[in-house]
């Protein structure tokens, strides 16, 4: 670690003791665990980008924790009260926050609420609890609105900029002979696309930024897939990469619009018979760029399209309040443990049982397959922690100062080391609960109860992930897999439209978004978990997706004939026969290519499916 990182995260460790401090002194001591919650949502909500409608979604997120702060208040006056506030909660916050595409958003919110309940207000002291929750959500949605402002501009300046530097390196390789290859073009695509798709589930649909950045990326994929995969001749790959220095060269502010039209023009004059993918793609690249470069005198956005089925509140609690779905079974998993464990601490008075609460958030995971690991780990994680703790405390004490300064100190090593294995988090998370917990009561015996009921609920939670509604990752992949290829059917129908003058960009969109983040999905499950069959259908899926983005851009500039005979063989891959010689009849060479990549499309939209059948026989 370089001098100016540990200096960094010195200053932002400082900060955070500050901001807490201050949060206390303000709210009350019994709200410190508030502060500590403020912190955590705001840090992980950085990766939410909340700059777009930021007033709403501050009634949403003050609307949230007023819930939070509130349920907690009423559960704790009844135990069998707080049996069904806190399941209901607990429930409708998991269901609500686990995220279709992305990891979930659960942890802090299930944290914060198992802080309201350790640390109870009297009736006298709500307003102020509450008060301090709409404080802490004003600040975290302001500080995402600060840092996030220009996110989608710096998305969108870092990709293009990516683009053309990948598309150069792979013209490089042409020229040389090497072996090129499109996965850095289509992980920045990804990238781009999984931006604008947060912005979707927002509530609302692509706007007016939005659009060119997303269409100027997919014509810079299709671009670059095209000189990867198609295109050989030098003349042109030596002007695609001389096209893509003059665009690097107008995103710095070196050249204008204009020169780079004039470029771009140039091109298309001097390599008129080039691949028609290429054609294309240059053509969409000039004026999306025109678009993008207007849409930055866009003042606001434009909210005025229909949020499609798919983004709808309705739609996603129909889809998802079944037992085959990852969200419902575990909302119910969380819910059930989270509420009887609440149930046991308050019923029976026992005050240590409250780890339990703690230890079930961390736990309880929405896959079978992440449980086990995660359990070894916390387990090894607690033991090595509270080992330590009495080590510690032997040495330098069990005064109530002395547990103070090695709380900081602890703190700062685990802020400026930042451990990425969830054994040694799980160490420093342990030592610091056990410090906090013996400066509130130096005399308890924590160290054995805090142990014994952290192994309890890592016992108890590991059990109920393999028995309570189990959900594999492999049902996940197996319902992901089928959605992506219904995108695809979606897609060739899309295509077959376009062919036939019906062109409908905010339908091609949102196919290319969600075919994105399914894929960007499945590629983090079987990172996870191993799965031969999912991995070849998947790579087979991102394939097809890429070749029919290069299909669209393909068929500008052929006649009405070419167009029709284009839509019935893309229309023909539910499984009608189509004459593949009498398609091409009549064809030159420029429409036989075209014609042939549609045929060779429907081909592998077939392929797949058989892959898909063949994953769901070996389930």
């Amino acid at each position: 670690m370089n001098a100016k990182t540990l200096i960094g995260k010195s200053l932002f460790f400082l900060a955070l003791c500050l901001f807490v401090g201050v949060y206390t002194a303000v709210f009350g001591q019994n709200n410190a665990l508030v502060g500590v919650f403020v912190v955590i949502i705001a840090l992980m909500m950085l990766g939410r980008d909340l700059s777009v409608r930021p007033l709403s979604n501050l009634a949403s997120l003050i609307a949230f924790t007023l819930a939070m702060g509130i349920g907690a208040f009423v559960s704790l006056m009844d135990p069998f009260l707080g049996l069904v506030v806190n399941f209901s909660f607990v429930f409708l916050t998991a269901f609500i926050t686990m995220h279709d595409m992305k990891s979930p958003l659960h942890f802090p919110f299930l944290l914060g609420y198992a802080f309201m309940l350790s640390m109870p207000v009297t009736p006298e002291e709500l307003p102020v609890r509450l008060l301090a929750l709409i404080v802490g959500s004003v600040l975290t949605v302001g500080l995402n609105v600060l840092l996030n402002r220009n996110r989608m501009k710096r998305t969108c300046h870092n990709a293009i900029a990516s683009m053309c530097d990948a598309i150069g390196r792979e013209c490089g390789k042409v020229l040389s002979g090497d072996v090129t290859d499109t996965a850095e073009l289509d992980k920045v695509c990804s990238e781009v696309n999984s931006t604008v798709y947060d912005r979707l589930k927002n509530g609302f649909f692509v706007n007016p930024k939005d659009r060119p950045v997303m269409d100027l990326v997919a014509s810079l994929q299709s671009l670059g897939r095209a000189v990867c995969l198609r295109e050989r001749d030098p003349e042109v790959i030596k002007g695609v990469s001389s096209l893509m220095a003059d665009l690097s060269s107008y995103e710095n502010g070196s050249l204008t619009l204009d020169d780079l039209r004039s470029r771009a023009d140039a091109f298309l004059q001097r390599n008129r018979g080039a691949d028609l993918a290429i054609i294309a793609s240059v053509k969409e690249i000039v004026l999306e760029l025109a678009a993008l470069e207007n849409s930055e005198n866009m003042a606001v956005a434009d909210e005025g399209g229909e949020v499609p089925r798919a983004f709808r509140f309705r739609t996603i609690m129909k889809e998802n309040l079944r037992t085959d779905s990852v969200r419902f079974t575990f909302a119910i998993r969380m819910a059930t443990l989270f509420s009887v464990w609440a149930f046991v601490w308050q019923y029976w008075e026992l005050e240590n049982a409250k780890w339990l609460l703690f230890t079930t958030v961390a736990i309880v995971q929405p896959y079978v397959e992440g449980s086990l690991g995660k359990s070894s780990m916390r387990v090894a994680g607690t033991l090595l922690g509270a080992v330590i703790f009495v080590i510690l405390t032997s040495l330098f004490g069990g005064t109530a100062e002395s547990l103070a300064v090695i709380t900081l100190v602890i703190s700062y090593i685990y802020t400026v080391v930042d451990p990425k294995r969830y054994d040694l988090m799980m160490t420093f998370v342990t030592l610091m609960a056990l410090l906090a917990a013996a400066m509130v009561d130096p005399s308890e015996p924590v160290v054995a109860e805090r142990v014994l009921y952290i192994l309890a609920g890592v016992v108890v939670a590991t059990l109920a992930n393999h028995a309570l509604l189990p959900y594999h990752m492999r049902d996940e992949n197996l319902k992901l897999s089928a959605r992506y290829l219904e995108i695809s059917s979606r897609q060739l129908y899309n295509l077959a439209k376009a062919a036939r003058g019906d062109t409908d960009r905010a339908e091609e969109r949102f196919l290319r978004l969600t075919a994105n983040n399914i894929s960007a999905k499945m590629q983090v499950n079987v990172g996870r978990d191993p799965d031969p069959g999912i991995e070849r259908l998947l790579a087979a899926q991102d394939a097809f997706m890429a070749e029919c983005n290069m299909l669209s851009n393909s068929m500008e500039g052929v006649d009405r004939e070419c167009r029709n005979r284009f839509a019935d063989i893309v229309s023909a891959h539910d499984g009608r026969d189509v004459d593949t010689d009498a398609m091409l009849e009549g064809m030159d060479d420029k429409e036989t290519e075209l014609l042939m990549m549609a045929q060779d499309a429907v081909r592998a939209y077939r392929e797949n499916r058989s892959i898909y059948v063949d994953a769901v026989i070996g389930s």
